[in-house]
């Protein structure tokens, strides 16, 4: 069959094509996107025209200063990552060990991100013979159960220095603060009880700003920190994947904040079989989610 005989709902592309283009779409430029996938801008620029011509359509807008997604590029991006999540799956699936496996996973809970349930779903799915159990606490706990053997592998942020650095995230503050024109006014704050690191983090920026606050809520958890900032009690530090969308961020009125890294703990000697290939798919479902900075 000719080309011109191809049927129109037939595409024919390659997996690398397809990361590429929602690698500019997450990265925001042809540079960054190649830099991501590992091929030079020109190799990125041809695998879009090909892709543009495949499909009569033009996918992005590009001027010198910005490049922005057509219509048909924000219907073809969304196939695509579904598209790449199922060929990902797909390759966990045919390589996962056949044996039976139990797999022990502590998660800080102040990093849990939104769509975690969608990665342990999938993952679970490409790995049938093995029983997930997940813990959620602080950092501090999670890791001293790992060292007791009672985990096999934590997600922890800055608690400890030993781990394995997988992705930096920004630290935002969120909620509806109670700034007036008075400076001696003291901020509202909603924080987790110590030793939550985010809490020392927005003491010290208040400081270094000169800004007054008080304990409005000392939370034990982050569900509690997120309910009391939708219900206006006061403003609170998060890592970006722990904001839902009806709590607002502020960017320009706060100090500004540093970047948090999220790192990968495993239980000394032998690890887990399944301990590195669930760190991988983590990383590469966080990565695709555009919230982070996967370290290098």
């Amino acid at each position: 069959m000719s080309k011109n005989d191809r049927p129109a709902f037939r595409f024919d592309t390659d997996l690398i094509s397809l990361r590429s283009l929602v690698a500019i779409v997450d990265e925001g430029s042809f540079s960054n996107a190649a830099n991501r996938v590992g091929r030079t801008q020109s190799a990125v620029s041809l695998q879009i025209a090909r892709l543009e011509d495949r499909l009569q359509t033009k996918l992005f807008e590009r001027t010198s200063r910005s490049i922005k997604q057509t219509p048909a590029g924000e219907t073809l991006i969304a196939y695509a990552r579904r598209i790449i999540e199922l060929a990902d799956e797909a390759a966990l699936a045919v390589s996962a060990p056949a044996e039976q496996n139990y797999l022990r996973v502590g998660f800080a809970e102040y990093l849990v991100p939104q769509h975690l349930h969608n990665l342990l779903g999938r993952f679970r799915r490409a790995h049938p013979n093995c029983d997930l159990s997940l813990v959620l606490g602080s950092g501090a706990e999670l890791l001293e159960s790992l060292k007791d053997g009672d985990l096999d592998v934590v997600f922890a942020g800055p608690e400890a220095d030993w781990g394995d650095v997988l992705w930096e995230e920004r630290l935002v503050w969120t909620g509806m603060p109670n700034l007036t024109n008075n400076p001696k006014e003291p901020v509202e704050l909603v924080l987790m009880h110590p030793p939550c690191s985010y809490r020392q983090i927005a003491f010290d920026a208040l400081s270094r700003n000169n800004m007054f606050w008080k304990m409005s809520i000392d939370a034990n958890s982050v569900h509690a920190v997120q309910s009391a900032i939708k219900a206006g009690l006061g403003i609170s530090v998060l890592p970006l994947s722990a904001v839902h969308e009806d709590m607002p961020i502020m960017s320009d009125i706060m100090p500004e904040l540093p970047k948090t890294s999220v790192a990968s703990f495993v239980a000394k000697g032998e690890p887990h079989p399944l301990a590195t290939r669930f760190i991988e798919y983590l990383v590469a479902g966080i990565e695709s989610s555009g919230i982070s900075e996967t370290a290098a």
